[in-house]
């Protein structure tokens, strides 16, 4: 070989004992990996975490494996404190790690992980004392701040983490308790922070039983982008709660003895650069078979709880937005200690919708539904209830004790409860007044009362929409009463709409219950209670009386064997002093009153029934309007002292004999002397007597037994078949008595006379008809009232005439047919109003008037007369008739709509339902009214349709970009009007409009137009959007020319008979507002 070749042989040479040398490197350290490093890496390990931890550290094996870059621990374990009391027990242990590190990683220079899983891990927490952990020592040496420079800057990525068949004990010796979390697995498919990876969700997942309680854990985020997203599903199953009671201790007395939470809730993380984090709660949570016990109460009882679930539509953890949650209660029950039926118990409590806005300090509650609550009520001989003693504090009858120094006023302040939004007491005022103005004086004050006030913060309020009571069960005995027998009500169903807590605004109130078995009870209305305000319908049903007799006390000499009682009326209550109003109607049946002295009926009955019922107590009347008495039988007695049996059934209180005798001297004087010498003063103002006031009392079949023990010999009379009727009565009056029967069934019997309680003033209740009586005799009446003779018509007449003290009141309903004006008659007392006009819209176009006319008057009246004052009614009709034409023919119709106007959304004349309803009635009055004719002006409201037009004007454009789009595709798309957009259009033409804008838009970083959300875009146009006087004319016009289309075209009415007249701006000080077109009849 020449030298030439050998030299070109020399490179070669050199780089095969350059690679000779690598791989004996690669060779050396892959034994050095698989021989020595791993025994190495194992001493220095424990040896090194042994001293750092300061307790035993092994570790079984180690594998390296350089050449896939796989590291695999065995067998690790960290031992207790060689002192501790339990040096065997293992602090934490796994049997496996397993680490793969990517060739990557020398290429991005950053540590890339491509698998990291823990198998087996094992901790396990000692608490020895209350602030004292097996590994207190380590987290208060490692708490200490760490010299190493925060490197936030280093990018990694991890991925397939996992950890297998996890195991956490927790060792509370202090509290006696252990509690462990099994089968822990926790999976992350990776965790980066590369730029790449920076918006890619991070998909985490976790499982485990806590205490044999399965709990799963499932999220998403992304925590290092720029705008940080995270979500977290968390479903715990069976957890038991009597397990971790002592970590949150309820308050003393009150201990649980059972109960499990279950959730499904989904928390949902995002924050925008640099603004506050949204955090976001929705799912369910559970609570089942709960039940605690209260010994804190003056009656100890047991609470249990079959299940109660949370529903979280959407709740703002941070509080900035409102939250809705959704509530659930099945079957709540209170038991009182040594008692095995419930005092209180509920079958389900539903609150379908409860809104909580913290900002606005709002709780707005839907509907609420209990159903089939049972209760049991028992007044106390003490005369205290005892379900109160359920909920009043034992701790609290002791304060009371200590505090009956004080007034009864600041006793009475401390034991009131406080509902939401209720104002200060005035005695609560004046203690916080009395307070303010000790600290100005320097005295000393309560710490309570140097804190920050709640009243300084707007207080919150609490709306509920509706609260129903679903057949409930009401038990209730008064123990006061000797002879009282428990009242149940079942069911009970009760339902109260827009309910105040403050009780100012009346709550609406629906109630309907079955008494004792044997009646019912309906209740409807209103009611307020700061004042007092209420509004109710009563229906009473057969209510059984016998079972109630008890609550009249010992005043009942008598036995009540049956009856029955109904009622259907109104009562309302208001006022301070407490007014009372009552009206309706009554019904007393299969009544029996019996004498067990004697053993004998005193008074029994068929039916009672009372009608038109109207009592007030201020001042004290009663009125009955008729009073129907059939099938009854009375055993009356006068008795030897001059006495009536059948006053003692029921023993009255007697007035005190000073009060009587005053009032009668009283009496006598004002009666014997009318004028008063000025020294005669008396000191006793006389009672006001109650007012009674009965219409008519109708016998039928009545069966007296009349004994009258006064006179001797005693004078017996059975008098049988009794019928007629008797009124109107009132006391010490006379009245007519019509009454027919007989004296023993033999003897025929009539009863003739007159009873008018308080006055000889006329009493009449008439109705009559009358059908087609000529009206020109009645012309002296309308020429003295409306100036003209009656040429011809016919009158009808259906009337009902009440006449009492004097006071006549009657419904007339009057029929005219070819009512037709004569010649003029000059008169004094003649309206000037244009009568033709009034007649014209009164008559249809069969020449007809049908009214109705209610009169009042007064018979005393010399000049009274009957046909003039309904003369006078008609005037006033007529003067309605022109006044306000509108409102007295659109009151003849269904639902009495005003017809005089329509309204229109601010910037539009398009016709709405409500218009078009309007229009409907309105074409039905001018067809049936041929003569008349109407005149239509429209009408702006400056500063409404100033920015309704606004919106009209951006609605026509962005319908315009559709129109222009869909002709140039050859699309007939016809009239702007009738182009409907879907919301997905809308945004894409109104995003075309917006381009198209001249007025200057926001830009992005590039100096490109910003995009904008819908909502943005719309207010830039409208902002931009000028409107002028001519605009709001237009306006006005199309809106008079649109209702007169529609009167046109729909309503059918000839276009002669309607006018569009000049526009109008409705102006500060109109009474009428808004946007609308308005009629005027000709």
């Amino acid at each position: 070989m020449t030298s030439t070749a050998q030299q070109r042989l020399i490179p070669y040479r050199r780089l095969t004992i350059s690679l000779g040398v690598i791989v004996a490197l690669i060779v050396l350290l892959v034994a050095l990996s698989y021989l020595w490093l791993p025994g190495y890496a194992k001493s220095q390990l424990e040896i090194r975490l042994s001293e750092m931890l300061q307790r035993p550290v092994s570790v079984a094996s180690i594998e390296i494996k350089l050449h896939r870059l796989e590291l695999i621990v065995h067998g690790f374990r960290i031992g207790e404190k060689v002192d501790s009391s339990q040096p065997d027990q293992a602090l934490f242990a796994f049997n496996r790690l397993y680490v793969d590190l990517s060739i990557e990683s020398l290429k991005r220079r950053a540590p890339i992980i491509t698998a990291i899983s823990l198998t087996d891990p094992k901790l396990r927490l000692v608490r020895q004392a209350e602030n004292q952990l097996n590994i207190s020592d380590l987290l208060e040496k490692f708490a200490q701040p760490s010299e190493d420079k925060d490197d936030q800057g280093t990018k990694f990525s991890i991925s397939n983490i996992t950890i297998q068949g996890g195991y956490f004990e927790f060792d509370d010796q202090y509290m006696n308790a252990d509690h462990q979390v099994t089968e822990i697995n926790l999976g992350i498919p990776i965790i980066a922070n590369f730029d790449s990876a920076l918006t890619s969700w991070i998909e985490p997942h976790f499982s485990a039983k806590i205490n044999g309680s399965p709990l799963l854990l499932n999220g998403k985020l992304r925590p290092f982008s720029e705008n940080q997203e995270a979500t977290l599903a968390l479903k715990l199953s069976e957890f038991d709660l009597t397990q971790f009671d002592q970590y949150a201790p309820l308050p003393r007395g009150i201990s649980l003895l059972s109960g499990h939470f279950n959730s499904d809730l989904l928390l949902t993380f995002a924050q925008a650069s640099n603004k506050a984090p949204d955090i976001t709660l929705t799912g369910s949570a559970t609570l089942q078979g709960l039940s605690l016990k209260n010994s804190t109460v003056h009656s100890p009882y047991q609470a249990s709880l079959k299940q109660l679930t949370l529903t979280l539509s959407e709740v703002d953890v941070m509080g900035e937005k409102p939250s809705q949650i959704k509530l659930n209660i099945d079957q709540v029950a209170l038991t009182r200690e040594g008692e095995k039926n419930p005092a209180l118990s509920i079958a389900g409590l539903d609150a379908d919708s409860v809104i909580v806005d913290k900002f606005k300090h709002q709780i707005a509650l839907g509907e609420i539904t209990l159903d089939r609550l049972n209760t049991t009520l028992r007044r106390e001989a003490s005369g205290d209830i005892d379900l109160t003693r359920l909920f009043s504090s034992t701790q609290d009858v002791q304060v009371q004790k200590k505090a009956k120094t004080k007034t009864q006023a600041q006793v009475q302040t401390q034991a009131r409860i406080p509902m939401p939004g209720r104002k200060p007491t005035p005695v609560a005022a004046a203690e916080i007044k009395t307070t303010e103005k000790a600290a100005k004086s320097g005295e000393s004050v309560s710490s309570a009362s140097k804190e920050k006030s709640p009243a300084a913060d707007a207080p919150w309020t609490t709306q509920i929409k509706r609260v129903k009571l679903k057949a409930a069960k009401l038990h209730y005995e008064d123990l006061t009463l000797t002879k009282s027998t428990p009242m149940i009500m079942d069911p009970l169903n009760i339902t109260l709409d827009s309910i105040d807590l403050n009780g100012i605004k009346p709550l609406n109130l629906a109630l309907q219950a079955r008494v004792n078995q044997l009646g019912n009870i309906k209740m409807n209305g209103s009611l307020a209670w700061a004042p007092l305000s209420t509004d109710l319908t009563l229906d009473l049903n057969a209510v059984d009386l016998v079972s109630l007799q008890g609550w009249l006390g010992d005043k009942l000499t008598a036995l009540l064997t049956s009856g029955d009682i109904s009622f259907q009326g109104q009562v309302k209550a208001h006022g301070d002093p407490l007014k009372i109003q009552a009206k309706g109607n009554s019904k007393l049946a299969n009544f029996n009153v019996f004498d067990a002295k004697n053993a004998q009926d005193l008074v029994r009955w068929k039916k009672l029934e009372i009608n038109d019922i109207n009592f007030t107590n201020e001042p004290m009347r009663i009125a009955m309007n008729t009073i129907h008495f059939g099938d009854f039988y009375a055993r009356v007695t006068l008795l030897p002292d001059g006495n009536l049996n059948l006053i003692q059934i029921i023993q009255m209180d007697k007035p005190l004999e000073v009060e009587v005798s005053a009032t009668d001297k009283a009496m006598e004087v004002k009666i014997a002397t009318p004028v008063i010498e000025p020294t005669e003063v008396y000191q006793v103002k006389p009672k006001e007597e109650t007012t009674i006031h009965i219409g008519k009392i109708y016998l039928q079949q009545g069966n007296i037994n009349f004994n009258d023990r006064f006179v001797k010999p005693n004078y017996r009379a059975n008098l049988t078949g009794l019928s007629g009727q008797i009124g109107p009565l009132a006391p010490n009056k006379s009245g007519k008595i019509d009454i027919r029967g007989a004296i023993d069934k033999i003897a025929p019997l009539e009863i003739h006379g007159s009873i008018d309680p308080f006055s000889a003033d006329f009493l009449l209740d008439l109705t009559a008809k009358v059908k087609d009586i000529d009206l020109p005799p009645f012309s002296p009446y309308s020429g003295k009232y409306v100036g003209y003779a009656i040429e011809k018509g016919k009158l009808s007449m259906d009337v009902h005439y009440h006449v009492e003290k004097g006071a006549l009141t009657a419904e007339n309903k009057i029929f005219l047919d070819q009512f037709t004006l004569g010649d003029k008659i000059e008169s004094e007392d003649a309206v000037s109003l244009p009568l033709n006009l009034a007649l014209t819209l009164l008559k249809n176009r069969r020449g007809e008037i049908d009214i109705h006319l209610p009169l009042e008057g007064s018979i005393n009246d010399p000049q009274f007369n009957v046909g003039a004052l309904v003369f006078k009614a008609f005037i006033n009709l007529i003067t309605k008739a022109i006044t306000s034409p509108f409102a007295l023919l659109g009151a003849a119709l269904e639902g009495g709509e005003e017809l005089s106007e329509i309204s229109f959304v601010p910037g539009f004349a398009d016709i709405d339902a409500d218009a078009a309803k309007r229009l409907e009635a309105l074409a039905g009055i001018l067809n049936d009214r041929p003569s008349l004719e109407l005149e239509i002006s429209g009408h702006i409201d400056s500063a409404q349709d100033y920015e309704g037009l606004k919106i009209a004007m951006l609605q026509d454009k962005v319908k315009a970009q559709k129109l222009t789009e869909q002709t140039k595709k050859g699309i007939a798309s016809g009239a702007i009007t009738d182009v409907t957009l879907t919301p997905e259009e809308y945004s894409k033409y109104l995003e075309m409009v917006y381009k198209k804008e001249e007025f200057d838009k926001p830009k992005n970083v590039i100096g490109l137009t910003k995009g904008l959300p819908s909502a943005e875009m719309e207010q830039l146009i409208l902002a931009n959007t000028q409107v002028n006087d001519n605009d709001l004319t237009a306006l006005a016009e199309r809106r008079a020319n649109a209702a007169r289309t529609w009167l046109v075209e729909n309503g059918k009415i000839p276009d002669a008979r309607v006018f569009v007249v000049g526009v109008h701006e409705t102006k500060e000080d109109e009474q009428k507002k808004g946007s609308r077109a308005e009629f005027l009849l000709k």
